[in-house]
This record gives structure tokens, sequence and C-alpha cells, in this order.
């Protein structure tokens, strides 16, 4: 794993989140993750977040009134998913304020039950067993310590429960350059451990969760860059974008290179897109 270059608290995730909530709306949407796009396909963001939060069910296939915990569940977009498409019973968690209360105001599902909690992954109150699989997506980076993020899944789990995950991930010996571009990336996206997917496998099987999986698919997560770079371009002009964001520009002058510089991470290769699965041994 590389070295946090700072002590980043959760509640630093949660004061970046808080402060880029108007920012991430207005941008992207209720869905705040990447997606996954083939060539051809239509640049609208719901084909390729759907088609992540798609690829990474796949495996889990939750069946009816099933547990199914979201961890970083964000605006509650997914979770409504979820149990509208399986019937299931999908609790959220997130250490945002902002998106936890965004959340609880959407429409109950049409489907299935989900509830939204307000709260820390790695000091969560819920009983062992209390889930039949998971979903984490992007969330995993965001955890001060990663072993006991994989440890509190494996304890919420039941016996044979199966977890899905998307993260980035680096290189095994990031040169001196790359190592400045992943700092300026950690620091600005709040990531206070990022590893590689041979760390994510040491740490999961240490806490008696199996990879039973695993794919790269950074080709086709990089256009939700520049998707994303053309709709602020889009936004750009308008009075609104200028007002609620020029605060946030003087506050954090940095912020914004973090395109140019997902899209430099990316095709150099020193940042990847992956999504893994798991299962709980015991």
């Amino acid at each position: 794993m590389l070295p946090s270059p700072k002590s980043i608290t959760s509640r630093d995730v949660g004061t970046q989140y808080d402060q880029l909530d108007r920012l991430y709306r207005t941008i992207w949407g209720e869905t705040l993750h990447h997606g996954l796009w083939k060539k051809r396909d239509s640049r609208d963001v719901r084909t390729g977040t759907e088609r992540l939060l798609s690829l990474l069910l796949s495996p889990l296939q939750p069946a009816p009134y099933s547990r199914v915990i979201d961890i970083g569940c964000g605006y509650g977009t997914d979770a409504i998913k979820i149990a509208e498409q399986s019937g299931a019973s999908v609790t959220g968690i997130t250490i945002s304020h902002c998106q936890a209360t965004r959340a609880r105001q959407n429409p109950a599902p049409a489907r299935g039950a989900v509830e939204i909690q307000h709260g820390d992954w790695l000091k969560n109150h819920f009983a062992d067993h209390s889930f039949d699989s998971a979903i984490a997506v992007e969330s995993l980076c965001h955890m001060q310590d990663s072993q006991s993020f994989f440890t509190e899944l494996h304890r919420v789990l039941v016996p044979g429960g199966r977890a899905a995950l998307s993260c980035w991930s680096t290189v095994p010996d990031p040169s001196p350059l790359e190592s400045i571009l992943l700092r300026y990336l950690r620091l600005e996206g709040a990531l206070p451990t990022l590893g590689t997917l041979l760390d994510y496998r040491i740490l999961s099987e240490d806490s008696g969760l199996s990879m039973t999986s695993h794919h790269d698919l950074t080709e086709m997560a990089e256009p939700t860059w520049s998707i994303m770079a053309q709709r602020i371009l889009r936004h750009l002009p308008t009075p609104r974008f200028l007002t609620g964001s020029l605060p946030l520009a003087l506050r954090r002058p940095l912020l914004s290179l973090t395109v140019p510089a997902m899209f430099l991470a990316y095709r150099t290769g020193v940042l990847r897109y992956t999504l893994f699965w798991l299962e709980k041994r015991s």
C-alpha cells in the first residue's frame, strides 16, 4: 500500500463530499461514480453508470428480501436501483451529511426497501452476519484503514456472503513523477489509502475473504473524464454554475487540475480502474 500523503481522516472525506456536493450534482447528477462505455455508446452518464452497476451486481444476484449493504452509497441512487431490480432490502451508509440528507429525500423504491445511514463504515454498528451481500463503489480508497474495511466486511456478511467492489489501484513501484501525480490526486480526492490489486487481495484474504474474480476496466472507465470535461464546459458560462463554483475555486485553487490529472494517470497506466468480487469463507 502507498503511504498516505498526510493524515486524511474520515471527517476529511465527509467534508470533501459536502463541499463538492453542489458541483457534483450539477455536473454528474445523482450518481457519483465512474461509468463504463463501449466505443460506440452514447456518451450520456446514465448509459455508463448503469453498465458499471449491472456488471458489479451480476455475480451477486441479490434475491428478493435478501439484505444488501451499499458501502459509500452517495445519494442512494444505486441502492434504489438494486432494491427495485431485485426486491432486496438495501442499507446504504455514507460519511457525507449532504449525501445522507439528499438520499433520505428519495421516493421509496417501487420494489424492495432502502434505508440510509449517515456514519463511518469503520465504526459502524451493524450486527454480525447482518447482510447477505455487499457493494462498495469507489469507497475503499476513502477509508483510513484498508484492513479494517475488509475486517468489517467479513464481520457483517453471512457465511458464504459475497461482495462486489470497484476501486482505483496503482502500480507496485511508481516513479518519482508518478508519485507526485498520485500525491496530488490523493490529496485533492481525499484518498488516504491506495494499493495494488495484489495489496487488496492480501488484505481481503487476511480478513477471511476470497477474491473470486477481478477485471481491469480502465479503458472502459476512462471516458468518464472526457464526458465530465464536456459537461463542465457546457455549464461553465451559466451564472448559477459560476456563482456556485467561485467560492470553491477560491478555497481550493488546485481542484481544477483534477480532470487533466486523471486523464494523465489513466493514460500513463499509473492508475487503474478495477472491479473485483469477494466471498466470505466462514
